[in-house]
């Protein structure tokens, strides 16, 4: 047997007062659309923002149903509007955010998937900004660093 550690490193800001204006810009995006996401069974909110390398921002909430499975998650829903509607213009970065907590919000294993599938498809990775309703903010250098032993299309023959 042989034991091994996977770690990485990212940036933590004190406060999104801390991070550059276009990284601000983005977060505060998904911030306010948040607090429009339609969540009335977990009364969890969730928003995310894309900035796309012509400098547009894109957002989008989470969207819940009484059928679970039917709901969908914020980034995940931003991330298939923004590959169908520009299909050919890199995300630069991505930022997921909440006003239900005052800690970084990082997306769920589905997202982390979804995420690395665009990072794949565009051949070049998308910066993640975590953030909550206020404290600490994370940076991220890649979904790679979410989800170490991701699944990836070289699995599939």
């Amino acid at each position: 047997m042989k034991k091994e550690k996977y770690s990485f490193e990212f940036e933590r800001f004190e406060s999104k007062s801390e991070l550059a204006a276009e990284q601000k810009k983005v977060v505060e995006e998904a911030y306010d659309i948040s607090l429009n996401a339609y969540a009335p069974y977990s009364n969890f909110n969730v928003g995310a923002s894309v900035q796309l390398e012509n400098g547009e921002i894109f957002s989008s909430s989470n969207q819940e149903n009484a059928s679970y499975p039917v709901g969908t998650c914020a980034e995940r829903g931003l991330l298939a509007y923004v590959n169908a509607n520009f299909p050919n213009i890199k995300i630069e970065k991505l930022a997921v955010s909440t006003p239900n907590v005052n800690y970084p919000l990082p997306p769920c294993g589905m997202c982390r998937q979804y995420i690395l599938e665009m990072e794949k498809k565009q051949g070049q990775d998308i910066e993640i900004i975590l953030s909550g309703n206020e404290g600490e903010v994370f940076v991220l250098n890649s979904a790679k660093d979410l989800l170490p032993l991701h699944f990836t299309d070289e699995f599939l023959g």
